[in-house]
């Protein structure tokens, strides 16, 4: 096999430009294809939002076409003299088209069972063959036959070309040099999808483009979706409990009597019985990185001196003494407390396909009551998805760790912002909308490592351990807060405001794997104007937040969320926490907790002699069943926009 240089006669670079336009093509028609069948989905759109969709697409068309195609028309590109080989890197381009042109006709017509694109599905061929063979000789036998013919005149077509020879000369020069760098480059910029800084293009990145989920339905495509989702899915032994039963025990469980369900076909789908008066209120998250309650000295009873504002704000405010996170990371924490929605193992999770179910999105809904949405984080702006996953909540507004400078002369350089720079960019953010009711959300960074010393008055433990470290950075966001609370006095909006004080997970603490010490996190709401102050021991979780803070603004359209209002104080002693660790589940009650793989139980946690574990079980492997197959099928919210 010899290197050679191909005479001007050479159809390479013309083949290659023309394969790659041929399948550009072929995902427009699909798209147009989507918008014809599946129209209704689309009504709401104006005209430059579809078109927005249709060029925005081609970037989404273009990363899976660069992914897949561009390293065979590497290969196919290089000068290398053999007829046998560059025949063996078109059939191989050919029947990439023929299987992505396989992929999108299957996502047309699956799309309107669960109205979005095909995601793990596609791990139906590793998993289940028979059931995808029955389906494949059922309900889309034409369209798979009309596949095979596509094939074979594609097959035909290649033959064709490769009819008569082509001669080469017997060297190369810098001309092939520049063809092997522009494929690279096609594969390179083509999978970034973007110019700029940041990460390659993924599945929330559509909502970058997309404002609406309509929107973003029309801008993927199927094999985009399909191979995001494949590459992240992780396994899980299949839960056997009953759908029926498990929807059943979930309503009872999360569904108040004050409540009326709207749909059987989404099962957690509801409204309150009676209308309520809208009530105005400015919405204030503060998300405290990694704050676990052992260093709360009114939560803990130890007497460590690094709370003194969150004390009292314990004190004023209504303190939820048992409360819990969802998972033991940031992003458990993001889809829980914003979206009421648990990770489940076995599904796609946030950022890597799951938002392309149908969610309730509070800050979109009080943006059409004039609320300004914004989230500031003293982390990167690109870190975890924030932007895209922010913005199809409906944030109109979101800052990082680019738009905070430093305000303090801090004795080490920190790597982020602090905690009270993140908290003064935010009160500016408030105080520049004229008392315009907000709802805001503030990410500190408190357990992110290194710590790093901020002020001597703050330098409480002297020692230099991880626990030390984290205490002494603890205490100087402890002092952030309180005067980020007397900035909102200041400017006058600290009244009109609640304040959700709550931990994304745990970090520290005393070393036990119960899931009590894992799981248990602050929770604090404080409005002294407006909530009374008390403290409440029944067992709440993050999922628990947002349909509080429905409530409490007197909201009355449908809404889904896998949480109860944690100030409604019926049936308290049937609350329970569902947990997620790892691939592991779990069930915190007030008597008693549970670990599961959802084969069998792991352990027994017992606080009371009363605590039924068969119950427990029943009620864990119904919570998991529920949101795993509300979410795989698209079922849990019903979008009316």
């Amino acid at each position: 096999m010899l290197i050679k240089k191909p005479r001007r006669n050479d159809f390479r670079v013309k083949l290659s430009v023309a394969i790659v336009l041929c399948s550009l093509l072929i995902f427009s028609v699909f798209r147009l294809a989507f918008f014809i069948f599946h129209h209704s989905t689309f009504e709401a759109l104006s005209f430059g939002q579809i078109l927005a969709a249709f060029f925005n697409g081609v970037r989404f068309d273009l990363s899976v076409n660069a992914l897949f195609l561009g390293p065979v028309i590497l290969l196919f590109n290089l000068p290398v003299n053999s007829m046998r080989y560059m025949k063996a890197c078109v059939m191989f381009m050919a029947l990439e088209l023929v299987a992505m042109t396989g992929i999108l006709m299957a996502d047309l017509i699956y799309f309107p069972y669960v109205n979005r694109h095909l995601t793990e599905e596609v791990l139906l061929l590793s998993t289940d063959w028979s059931i995808f063979l029955k389906h494949m000789f059922t309900s889309v036998f034409l369209p798979l036959f009309l596949l095979f013919v596509l094939l074979v005149v594609v097959g035909f077509f290649v033959h064709k070309i490769f009819k008569y020879r082509y001669e080469f000369n017997p060297y190369y020069g810098k001309g092939e040099l520049l063809k092997v760098g522009c494929c690279i480059l096609f594969i390179v910029m083509g999978v970034r999808g973007h110019l700029g800084a940041g990460k390659a293009l993924n599945l929330a990145d559509v909502y970058r483009y997309a404002s609406s989920q309509a929107a973003a339905s029309l801008t993927l495509n199927g094999v985009f979706t399909s191979y995001h989702v494949a590459r992240n899915a992780t396994t899980m032994p299949y839960n056997e409990y009953p759908l029926e039963k498990a929807v059943l025990t979930t309503q009872e469980l999360l569904i108040s009597d004050k409540e009326t369900l709207l749909d059987t076909t989404f099962p957690l789908l509801r409204k309150p019985a009676q209308i309520s008066t809208k009530k105005h209120f400015n919405i204030m998250i503060v998300v405290l990185n990694g704050w676990h309650p052992y260093y709360v000295d009114s939560l803990s009873g130890n007497k460590f001196g690094v709370t003194p504002v969150f004390d009292e704000i314990i004190k004023n405010g209504i303190s939820f003494t048992n409360a819990y996170c969802v998972g033991n990371s940031r992003i458990y924490g993001l889809a829980s407390i914003f979206y009421g929605v648990p990770l489940i193992s076995g599904l796609a999770q946030l950022g890597r396909g799951l938002e392309l179910t149908h969610f309730f999105r509070l800050p979109s809904l009080l943006g059409k009551d004039g609320y300004y949405r914004f989230l500031v984080q003293t982390f990167p702006k690109e870190s975890d998805y924030f932007i895209p996953l922010a913005s199809y909540l409906g944030v109109s507004n979101i800052y990082g760790k680019e738009n905070i400078k430093g305000l303090l002369p801090y004795l080490e350089q920190p790597s982020l912002p602090r905690d009270y720079d993140g908290f003064m960019f935010t009160a500016q953010q408030i105080a520049q909308q004229n008392k315009r009711n907000f709802f805001g959300m503030t990410f500190l960074s408190t357990a992110q490592q290194p710590f790093g010393k901020t002020l001597d008055q703050f330098e409480k433990y002297p020692g230099k351990t991880w626990d030390d470290k984290f205490k002494n950075t603890l205490y100087f966001s402890d002092w952030s807060i309180g005067e980020f609370l007397k900035k909102a006095k200041e400017e006058g909006w600290f009244d009109n405001t609640i304040f959700v004080f709550v931990s994304d997970y745990v970090s520290g603490g005393p070393e036990s794997d119960s899931l009590y010490n894992k799981f248990r996190i602050p929770l604090v709401l404080y409005a002294p104007d407006i909530l009374k102050p008390r403290k409440i021991n029944y067992v709440v979780s993050q999922l628990d937040i947002l349909p509080t803070l429905y409530n409490l603004l007197g909201l009355n359209m449908p809404y889904s969320a896998f949480g109860k209002d944690m100030l409604d104080a019926s049936d308290a002693d049937k609350r329970v926490a569902f947990v997620s660790e790892n691939a592991n589940i779990g069930l915190i009650t007030s008597k008693g907790a549970i670990r599961h793989n959802r084969k069998e139980l792991l352990n027994v946690e017992k606080i009371s002699e009363k605590f039924d574990e068969k119950q427990a079980q029943e009620i864990l492997l119904s919570l998991d069943k529920t949101a795993y197959t509300l979410l795989k099928n698209n079922k849990w919210y019903r979008d009316e926009q």
